[in-house]
């Protein structure tokens, strides 16, 4: 017998791995990492455990994503970054999983 547990996320996660930064509102880096997975609204990044996310701070999250290959550069990649917000914090050994909801894209 299975137990089923219910999804409170809204949006499917999908499996990516995409070179991040957390940054303050004033460009400080307070964590650089890599995301373990996203959804439409929002990402989780395993950083260095550094600095210890409070729960509800807001966050610009820089992610490094492919851009469309060309010719010239077939490893292409560009910046995106998001206003984001703290909504879940877990310790994976000596580093930290932070999960973000995406309010708003900046660039």
């Amino acid at each position: 017998m299975s137990t089923r547990i219910s999804e409170r996320r809204k949006n499917q996660r999908t499996l990516a791995v995409y070179p991040a930064a957390i940054l303050d509102n004033d460009g400080y880096v307070l964590a650089r990492g890599r995301t373990s997975n996203m959804s439409e609204r929002g990402v989780f990044v395993i950083a260095d455990g550094q600095w210890r996310p409070q729960l509800d701070a807001k966050v610009i999250l820089m992610l490094e994503l492919p851009a469309a290959p060309t010719p010239r550069k077939p490893d292409k990649t560009r910046t995106v970054a998001y206003r984001a917000r703290v909504v879940r914090t877990q310790e994976v050994g000596q580093l930290i999983g932070v999960g973000l909801e995406l309010m708003e894209k900046v660039a």
